[in-house]
């Protein structure tokens, strides 16, 4: 099991939504990747979606104002 963080504060959708989408692609079994988003629309909406219709696991925690951790896992 691997895990990768990802930053992407400061940027908007769609990048946010590819850039995730490029990283969870290459993942293996059992891998997790760690977003940092502070993109409301990304973090809540496009990104959580994605992830149920791929079929990752996926766990988004607001960590502070504005900022949010999301869980990619690979079943």
């Amino acid at each position: 099991m691997t895990t990768k963080n990802l930053d992407i504060t400061g940027k908007v959708c769609p990048y946010c939504l590819l850039v995730v989408q490029k990283h969870a692609k290459a993942m293996k079994p059992s891998d997790e990747l760690v977003i940092t988003c502070d993109h409301p629309p990304a973090a809540t909406t496009t990104i959580p979606q994605f992830a149920r219709d791929e079929g990752y696991i996926i766990d988004t925690r607001k960590t502070s104002s504005g900022i949010w951790e999301i869980h990619l896992k690979r079943k």
